[in-house]
C-alpha cells in the first residue's frame, strides 16, 4: 500500500461524506491507497453510509468516544499500512489529485520529508456569512470558486475563498519556503503527509496536548531535529467550507498551555523567541491591540518579528 490517508473527526457527518467522495474519486490507482476515518465524537452513521454507497478503495471507519483529537490521529497510524501516511480533517475537500501530488512529490525528493500543503478558506457568497467573517476578509482578497459541484457543494450557490494565511507568512521570503526558519509553524495536520518510516522512528503524535494547534508544532519540530526535511508543496491545496467557530478566551488560554508544554518538553533557546505567541494568545492585550489598530493582522506580525530575531537551529 502506498498511501494511508487518516482522516480525524467529530462533528459533522454530512462534511465527512463529502470529503469520503472527493478522496474515493482520486487520480491515483484505488488499489494502491486506503482511507480511514476516525472519529473522536459521538457515534455517527459515517460507516453505515459507507457500507450502503461502497467504493473501489478500501476505506475503514473507528470510533474512540470522548478522545482528543491526537488520541484519534494515532488510532489511525495504528491502523495504516501505507508507505506514506497523509492527515486530513473531516470537514476539508481534496482536489482530484490530492493523493498523487502528495505521493508523487514525496518520492521525487528521493529521501524522507515532511510534506504540507495550503488551505483555502471557502465561504457561501451571503450577507451574514460576510458580516460574521468581516474580519478575517478584510485581511485576504477573495476569489470567486467555479463549478462548485465538483467539490460536492451546491451548484445553484455561489461561493468565494480566501488564501491560505500562510502564504501571507512566505511573503517576506518571496514564498521561498527553504528561507524559513520556525518551519514547523507551518505543519498543519490538516494537510501534512510524513512517511511511514518517520513515524516508526520518531513517534507519532504527543498526546500530552489538548486541541492540535501547538501538538502540530511538536510534531514538526521533532521530525527537524531528527534531520527530516519539512517542505511546502503547493499543488495539494485543500477546500475548506466555512464553519462558525469558537474563538473564545478559553481556547487562546489552551494554545497557551500547549505552547508552555513545548518549551518544557524541549528546553531549547532555538525555541525560546515562541513565548512571542503568548501575547497573540493574550485576549486582553489583543483586544487592545485590535481596537487600536483595526487593520493589523496580530498573527502574522508576530510571526515576521519571530523569523527576524530567529536564532540559529542546532539539530542533530
Amino acid at each position: 500500500m502506498k498511501c494511508s490517508i487518516i482522516v480525524s473527526y467529530c462533528r459533522s457527518v454530512e462534511r465527512a461524506v463529502r470529503l469520503y467522495h472527493s478522496l474515493e474519486n482520486q487520480d491515483f490507482p484505488h488499489d494502491e491507497y486506503e482511507i480511514i476515518f476516525v472519529n473522536y465524537g459521538e457515534i455517527d452513521g459515517l460507516s453505515e453510509y459507507i457500507a450502503d454507497h461502497p467504493s473501489r478503495v478500501r476505506v475503514r471507519c473507528f470510533t474512540v468516544s470522548g478522545a482528543r483529537v491526537s488520541q484519534a490521529k494515532n488510532q489511525g497510524i495504528r491502523r495504516a499500512s501505507g508507505e506514506l501516511l497523509i492527515f486530513l480533517n473531516g470537514d476539508e475537500i481534496a482536489t482530484r489529485s490530492f493523493v498523487s501530488g502528495h505521493y508523487n512529490a514525496y518520492k521525487e525528493h528521493g529521501k524522507p520529508v515532511m510534506q504540507f500543503g495550503l488551505t483555502k478558506q471557502v465561504f457561501e457568497d451571503n450577507d451574514e456569512v460576510f458580516f460574521e467573517n468581516r474580519e478575517i476578509l478584510r485581511n485576504g482578497i477573495r476569489y470567486w470558486l467555479t463549478e462548485p459541484e465538483t467539490y460536492g457543494l451546491d451548484k445553484h450557490k455561489s461561493y468565494y475563498y480566501i488564501k491560505d494565511i500562510r502564504l501571507k507568512m512566505l511573503e517576506p521570503y518571496r514564498y521561498d519556503f527553504d528561507k524559513v526558519k520556525y518551519k514547523m509553524i507551518f505543519t498543519q495536520t490538516s494537510n501534512l503527509s510524513v512517511p511511514m518510516e518517520c513515524i516508526r522512528s520518531f513517534g507519532g503524535i504527543d498526546e500530552s496536548f489538548r486541541g492540535q494547534e501547538i501538538e502540530d508544532w511538536e510534531f514538526g519540530y521533532r521530525m527537524m531535529k531528527n534531520g527530516v526535511d519539512i517542505v511546502y508543496n503547493p499543488q495539494v491545496a485543500v477546500l475548506h467550507l466555512y464553519e462558525k467557530e469558537k474563538y473564545d478566551s478559553k481556547r487562546y488560554s489552551e494554545w497557551k498551555s500547549n505552547l508552555d508544554i513545548m518549551l518544557r518538553k524541549y528546553n531549547d533557546s532555538f525555541l525560546d523567541e515562541l513565548e512571542e505567541f503568548k501575547s497573540f494568545f493574550d485576549p486582553v492585550r489583543r483586544e487592545r491591540i485590535r481596537k487600536a489598530e483595526p487593520g493589523k493582522n496580530i498573527w502574522i506580525e508576530v510571526y515576521k518579528h519571530l523569523e527576524r530575531s530567529a536564532r540559529k537551529p542546532s539539530f542533530a
